[in-house]
């Protein structure tokens, strides 16, 4: 099995404070992992290495067969994340925000857009600007936006911030649902699961809803 994330010797310091020490860690194709453990222990910090949105202090992040440190521009463009609670123009509708990141992509079809607001379960409110919505759907909407460039690999931090236990069973099942979905073809005779897809992230400590965890020991 492929490897979608691999991380080698992978360690972060603040100063005298060692965040993530030497850590080995392998994600195949089409699996769900789910990172478990008390605050602290670096699962955030782990991730946002992973993103490259901060640069390790020691080891290598590969991600889709590729460092991230020397091939972020090529290889984000194929990952989805939501990390920690999304970033939105809370004066814009949800679909407003989901085509304003549609631009930012290069442009994404309308059908695009209405796939992943049924998938989050925001169709009905998708006209609505975003300061009316309760944290739990603006966390969905994040969960959109993540979904919308139709990734291989999708990184969630927290998406369980603000839900309760109904709300996060549904942005677990659309995780779950969009790694199980089938991938279109032009000809029927090429279709296929989509196997290839990995979900990778933390949710919360008392979450039940991933095929398989990782434990970060403090």
């Amino acid at each position: 099995m492929d490897a979608v994330l691999e991380t080698h010797g992978l360690s972060k310091s603040y100063g005298s404070r060692q965040a993530v020490k030497s850590l080995d860690l392998s994600v195949g194709q089409g699996e769900i992992v789910g990172f478990l453990g008390p605050n602290g222990p670096g699962k955030t910090t782990t991730i946002r290495m992973a993103l490259g949105l901060i640069r390790p202090s020691a080891g290598t992040v590969e991600v889709l067969g590729e460092e991230v440190g020397r091939n972020r521009k090529h290889v984000l463009p194929r990952v989805g994340a939501l990390v920690e609670s999304p970033a939105l123009y809370l004066y814009m509708s949800g679909r407003d925000n989901l085509r304003a990141v549609a631009d930012v992509l290069g442009g994404v079809p309308e059908a695009r857009i209405d796939a992943v607001l049924e998938t989050v379960g925001l169709t009905d409110r998708q006209r609505d600007r975003v300061k009316s919505y309760s944290l739990a759907m603006k966390q969905r909407l994040g969960l959109a936006i993540a979904l919308l460039n139709d990734p291989d690999l999708l990184i969630l931090d927290e998406p369980a911030n603000g839900l309760d236990p109904a709300e996060w069973w549904r942005c677990a099942t659309c995780s779950v649902a969009w790694r199980c979905r089938e991938r279109r073809s032009s000809s029927p005779a090429t279709s296929s699961p989509r196997s290839s897809r990995s979900v990778v992230g933390w949710p919360s400590s008392t979450s039940v809803s991933w095929s398989r965890s990782r434990q970060l020991k403090s």
